[in-house]
């Protein structure tokens, strides 16, 4: 009997222990996470967010949630990222340039117009 009871109490503590540590991962998934709001712009299928501090912050990601947006004033939610482009001229050696990037996770309209 003295057995069960053990055996039992370390499957009840095993169970607590890993779902506390779902959590904690789930958590610092989140916490990675910021938002960004301004104006969206497109120039040649790449997006920009221009924020009320003139600040323009390249984007990447959810093409198709950004394509309606462009010229209205939007929230993004996302992390900071970087984004490596070839710039290697025909003939040339190579070479590319990495840029800082934010990638998209989710968009929210906050104005129908710019401000």
């Amino acid at each position: 009997m003295n057995e069960s009871l053990m055996f039992t109490l370390v499957l009840l503590i095993s169970a607590v222990w890993l779902q506390a540590q779902d959590a904690g991962q789930t958590t610092g998934k989140t916490s990675d996470l910021t938002t960004i709001q301004g104006c969206l712009h497109s120039s040649m299928g790449q997006y920009t967010l221009t924020d009320k501090d003139g600040i323009v912050h390249q984007l990447s990601g959810a093409a198709n949630k950004l394509g309606h947006q462009v010229d209205r004033q939007i929230e993004v939610t996302g992390k900071s990222g970087m984004r490596t482009e070839d710039t290697t001229n025909a003939g040339a050696g190579s070479s590319a340039v990495e840029q800082a990037v934010f990638e998209v996770k989710t968009v929210k309209q906050i104005a129908p117009t710019c401000k």
